[in-house]
């Protein structure tokens, strides 16, 4: 079975691929583009993890994979985002100890931190090209497209509506993404912040 979903957390990432786990559909490939390839299986006692790191040599990267297959783990693949699956036996995590979940969470905040700062700048460059729209009539480009009437009008205006709400969408887009990247990284910091706490 395919299925196609977008995941932004990769906590919901692995939260909803241990759920089709335990109704009995088991990942086994991953595709582009958030296409996960799932296969019927009989057993549910299976459990995915996702890690997020990144390499600086193809060695560096096997010698990490064979590190976790030594304990069970089974590489289902992935280049930054690595995915793994093993039975259920009660040593279902990849990091046991505070040290290594806060460099989990640190490598997630760097990489949504990179996201905020990405989507900072297209939103402050997108909402200055905003300002050229006093409303949203001023996104159509068509001339005399407002004198037009009947068949004329309808015609000109469906044509033009997609670029329209192109032209005064984006700025929007790119703002909600924003508050989206900040909140994800705003959550690994606070749980960062639980982990010292509890030290």
């Amino acid at each position: 079975m395919k299925k196609f979903r977008m995941f932004m957390d990769i906590q919901k990432e692995e939260k909803w691929l241990n759920e089709m786990a335990r109704k009995g559909w088991l990942c086994k490939r991953l595709g582009w583009f958030g296409t996960y390839y799932l296969e019927k299986a009989e057993s549910t006692d299976q459990v995915i993890r996702i890690d997020y790191q990144t390499f600086k040599s193809k060695e560096a990267k096997n010698r990490y994979i064979e590190l976790y297959e030594e304990y069970g783990w089974e590489h289902l693949g992935g280049n930054e985002k690595h995915y793994w699956i093993k039975p259920a036996d009660g040593m279902d995590e990849l990091f046991s100890d505070e040290a290594s979940q806060k460099g989990y969470l640190r490598r997630l905040m760097n990489s949504y931190g990179m996201f905020v700062v990405f989507f900072f700048v297209m939103t402050m460059v997108m909402f200055e090209n905003l300002s050229q729209y006093r409303n949203p009539k001023d996104a159509y480009f068509t001339p005399g497209l407002w004198e037009k009437e009947g068949g004329q009008f309808l015609f000109a205006f469906l044509f033009e509506t997609p670029f329209a709400l192109f032209r005064f969408g984006t700025p929007w887009f790119f703002l909600i993404f924003l508050a989206f990247w900040i909140i994800v990284y705003a959550k690994y910091q606070t749980r960062i912040k639980k982990i010292d706490r509890a030290d």
